[in-house]
């Protein structure tokens, strides 16, 4: 019983780290998606650490020994609680986060989190090794099946449980106390070992009996958990695109590639190899097109239809693995190996594909290699995997009764890849220029719109920033701001209006996008750009004319806008600006982590006493009305919203929440004439601090 304990409050402890963790870098790096993409990295790193450590452990041949270095470490893990980021509010303390924020986010973790990661991840194949020399029938492959039933359990209740119940603090509370829980209970169990040391079977003999593994099967395992960690990585990258990089949504595609595991391993008759690829070859051909068009669907549709893209992949996958399982003296090594398939996955999204691709090509990539692998598990006997003894001479002998499915798969990957090409041809026509970083992917479009043409700035699949290509009379540029800042907007009344005050202004704007709020500038103006994207910081300067011909003395500052306000506020730089604008998207979602109350303090200290926080709230997805009155209300002031809909020279309902005292500004008959009433729900209570938010609190 203190075995299946343990794997489970291990697995429990090991997946419900990583939302609490991830969520707690978000203030640090910007609040993007990519945050999720680095952490997998480094939980797939320590995944393989801890099963290689596991592996080689229990080579040694006294069990004894085995239990004292693994209490030792452990003992020596509780060093790191409760569990804390080793960094103050300057991150330039972090190694290596000026040459690269995935880097730093590694390696800070690995310093708040490392020991303990790797010695729970190392639990499950540990355990069930040792079970394995009492034990000889299949019963340790079961475990697994626990372990990511565990693993399910933790990953659902974070987002349902802990994160709208507990703030991040009583989290980490909680979660270091079930680690304690943890070790004691481990400490029991490797005393008991101890004590029947001598009478496991674990000696030389034993070992020198294992049966040989092919190397084409062993590649064949690294291959099928890569491309399973690929999908896993590459889904959630295209779901959280236009959305908050939120828990749940982190969670939820984790938590089908588990359910697959559960499925296969629990009971391999469900894994009726027919059956998931008729369902796979469908989904197939949706991936390709929601890979084009994915954003025109509304958030629920979105998450369907990749859910069912990512389980049908991965049920391929991981139905093959579990049919190519080796015996059970072998068990460690294939654990091993399938923790190296999902690291060398993960390092491929981090580090090959952001620097070898300008598109999010690895999720079509990765769906085109499943029918390849599948087409080569076909070819494997199924008599030779149930003796755990693959040979070489099997992996050649045919592929007998699946010979059909073979042929299905080679026809469905040729169809596919030729549909996917012919598509992204059609994509690219309009593209002028494409780049992808950490940060995600921009690109240039030029676009005919009612007979004129535009170019657009595109951040995934969402503009930020319009620019008519007509030249005026003069031949000069046309720098008339349209989309989410044209005329009448919630931002061009803070910035028009305002100016009836009669002075030069100072503003602050937190998200470049085109440069398009410049245009707005006037001599004697000062405007203060805080941009997190280099490259978008190029594109604006390269492709648009916004900011070379704005009247307003131009500075653009790369960073975090938050972070860099704090940091001016510690060196005693206080901007007073008249004006502040949030319109930090990204995809079509702002960072949470600006939308706190402790954000809200650091805007109204870099602002004058009468000074206008302007807020872009436009939003496929969420509803940050009642958030931002309720903001409003907290530091005492006014709140007005404006709601612009669609007009011939725009499609964008442009939604923006402006927050001031200043009387004069508030009385403006133009202010009074544009601002609108507030929506249904406006009223709710919503409260977000670093501390505690709830994206599911404001989901439409």
């Amino acid at each position: 019983m203190l075995y299946l304990f343990l794997i489970f409050i291990g697995a429990f402890l090991l997946f419900q780290v990583q939302p609490l963790i991830a969520k707690l870098l978000l203030p640090f790096f910007g609040g993007g998606a990519a945050i999720w993409t680095a952490c997998l990295l480094f939980f797939q790193a320590f995944l393989l650490l801890g099963y290689a450590y596991s592996h080689y452990l229990t080579k040694i041949n006294s069990i004894k020994r085995q239990v004292l270095i693994h209490l030792a470490l452990l003992a020596s893990s509780l060093i790191f609680l409760p569990l804390t980021l080793n960094v103050n509010d300057d991150i330039s303390s972090i190694p290596f986060v000026s040459g690269s924020p995935l880097m730093a986010i590694v390696v800070l973790l690995v310093l708040s989190i490392g020991l303990p990661y790797l010695l729970l991840s190392s639990t499950g194949p540990l355990i069930q090794r040792w079970l394995s020399y009492q034990d000889r029938s299949d019963r340790p492959y079961k475990l697994y099946a626990l372990s990511n039933t565990a693993s399910l359990l933790a990953l659902f209740s974070y987002p349902f449980i802990f994160e709208p119940q507990l703030t991040l603090s009583h989290q980490i509370l909680f979660w270091s106390a079930g680690y304690i829980i943890f070790a004691v209970s481990f400490a029991r169990l490797g005393m008991k070992i101890v004590k029947q040391g001598n009478d496991l079977p674990i000696n030389i003999e034993q070992k020198a009996s294992k049966p040989a593994v092919s190397r084409v099967t062993i590649i064949l395992w690294l291959l099928l958990a890569t491309t399973g960690v690929v999908l896993l990585v590459s889904t959630t990258n295209a779901m959280t695109q236009n959305i908050p990089p939120m828990p749940f949504l982190w969670i939820l595609p984790l938590c089908i590639y588990l359910l697959t595991f559960i499925i296969c391993f629990h009971n391999p008759r469900w894994y009726v190899r027919w059956y998931w690829f008729v369902l796979f070859v469908i989904s197939s051909f949706a991936a390709v097109l929601m890979f084009f068009i994915g954003s025109q669907f509304d958030i629920i549709s979105q998450v369907i239809i990749y859910s069912v893209i990512l389980l049908s992949s991965c049920m391929i996958c991981h139905g093959e693995l579990e049919r190519l399982k080796p015996s059970i003296e072998n068990l460690t090594l294939f654990y091993m190996n399938m923790a190296l398939g999902g690291f060398l996955g993960s390092a491929f999204v981090a580090f090959i594909a952001q620097n070898l691709f300008s598109q999010f090509l690895e999720f079509p990539i990765s769906v085109l290699t499943v029918y390849l692998l599948f087409y080569c598990c076909l070819g494997i006997k199924s008599s030779e995997i149930k003796e755990g003894l693959i040979t070489q001479t099997a992996e050649r002998s045919g592929f007998g009764s699946n010979k059909w499915l073979a042929k299905f798969a080679i026809i469905f990957f040729i169809t596919l890849f030729v549909f996917f090409s012919y598509l992204n041809l059609l994509f690219a026509e309009s593209n002028i220029d494409t780049s992808r970083n950490f940060y995600g992917i921009l690109s240039v479009k030029d676009v005919q719109i009612n007979h004129a043409m535009e170019r657009r700035l595109i951040d995934g699949s969402t503009s930020h920033g319009t620019q008519n290509l007509a030249k005026k009379v003069d031949g000069s540029d046309d720098i008339t701001p349209k989309s989410y800042y044209r005329a009448n907007t919630g931002v061009a009344v803070a910035l028009e209006q305002y100016r009836q005050q009669g002075e030069a202004m100072n503003v602050g704007i937190i998200g470049l996008g085109a440069g398009t709020l410049a245009a707005y500038g006037q001599l004697g103006d000062e405007y203060r750009f805080y941009e997190l994207n280099p490259d978008v910081f190029l594109m604006a300067n390269k492709y648009f004319s916004y900011l070379a011909q704005s009247k307003a003395t131009i500075e653009v500052i790369i960073g975090d806008g938050r972070v860099s306000l704090v940091d001016e506020l510690n060196t005693g730089k206080i901007n007073e600006f008249d004006v502040l604008v949030v319109d930090a998207f990204s995809g079509d979602s702002i960072p949470t982590h600006l939308l706190t109350e402790e954000a809200f303090v650091i805007y109204f200290q870099q602002l004058k006493l009468e000074g206008v926080l302007a807020i872009h709230i436009s939003n496929s997805h969420l509803n940050l009305t009642p958030l931002t009155k309720s903001l409003a209300t907290v530091f005492n002031k006014q709140a007005l919203y404006f709601n612009t809909n669609q007009g011939p020279s725009s499609k964008n309902k442009a939604e923006w929440v402006l927050l001031t005292n200043n009387q004069k500004f508030l009385t403006n008959s133009v202010v009074k004439k544009l601002s609108s009433h507030w929506p249904q729900g406006s009223n709710k209570n919503v409260i977000w601090t670093d501390d505690y938010s709830n994206i599911l609190s404001v989901l439409k």
